[in-house]
């Protein structure tokens, strides 16, 4: 912590908010948040400073480790494609797919006999008979709701997700919706946990943690230099690009660290997201010149 820079001490001193992300960031390798890093953000929020929650998931998993954490401050969830404050009833920002898509795609799917699930602005809908997708909402740890008609939900869907055998048939859904809507944007990737299981993921093209990041800083009217942001993959890297301040760790993906201010010099799994939190509260009380 010597070695840094005078300009980086500037930029540090001007954040008054600092975006987390939570898998490979602010949660270890077994998806919990230690001690050690418990205690930091504590100490952050004890000088009045805002963390809010950055992330992938869905809003009620986030929900869950801010009320853990004893944050309030609004959670940016779905990669930007929501934020909403901790049990919260209405959204500050929804990137919700045209319903129109919506449809579309669950027509396409159903033709197939492909699984399918949205997630809306509060919970995961899936239908009761599905065989291909709870193993994966199991992982997510998230609201889900039954139902027997996903077009109740078309209106509110911020995520598709089509799950299949076949990865061919995940490829042939993505460039149908594709070649039909430039709106939306596809993406396919293996099962972690299920062999043999592919998942093509759907959203709108113009969702990403920046997005979400902007909304964020209007409803707390914080210039985007006073925010400084923690994070470790691809995804981090527009929200990078935004904040005044990128805080890659040690674990992060190398275009993440090419971008970054600093580098933590500890992973996730060693309190990495606690390296930076404990210096902001040094340079907070003059503990860092």
């Amino acid at each position: 912590m010597e070695n840094l820079s005078p300009h980086f001490k500037r930029k540090l001193r001007q954040v008054k908010l600092v975006a987390t992300d939570l898998d490979g960031t602010l949660l270890n390798d077994h998806g919990q948040i230690s001690g050690v890093t418990r205690e930091s953000v504590q100490r952050l929020k004890g000088l009045g400073m805002q963390l809010a929650i950055m992330t992938g998931r869905a809003h009620s998993s986030a929900e869950r480790i801010a009320d853990d954490l004893g944050m309030e401050t609004p959670i940016i969830s779905m990669d930007g494609g929501l934020v909403r404050r901790p049990h919260g009833t209405e959204n500050i920002f929804c990137s919700c797919i045209s319903p129109r898509i919506v449809l579309k795609i669950l027509d396409e799917a159903d033709a197939k006999f492909l699984s399918v699930a949205l997630f809306t602005d509060d919970r995961m809908v899936r239908r009761e008979s599905e065989v291909i997708l709870p193993g994966y909402i199991e992982s997510l740890e998230l609201d889900t709701v039954e139902t027997d008609d996903l077009r109740l939900f078309a209106e509110r869907t911020i995520r598709i997700i089509v799950g299949t055998s076949s990865r061919n048939d995940a490829k042939a859904l993505a460039r149908r919706v594709g070649g039909i809507f430039s709106t939306v944007g596809t993406s396919i990737y293996r099962s972690s946990r299920e062999i043999g299981t592919w998942y093509l993921e759907v959203k709108n093209k113009n969702q990403s943690k920046a997005t979400g990041l902007s909304h964020l800083e209007k409803y707390l009217r914080i210039g985007k230099n006073e925010v400084a942001v923690v994070g470790d993959f691809q995804n981090d890297i527009m929200a990078f690009d935004r904040a005044g301040v990128g805080i890659a760790m040690k674990n992060a993906v190398a275009e993440l660290k090419e971008k970054a201010d600093w580098v933590t010099s500890r992973t996730n799994d060693d309190d990495g997201a606690a390296e930076f939190f404990e210096l902001v509260y040094k340079m907070r009380t003059n503990h860092v010149q």
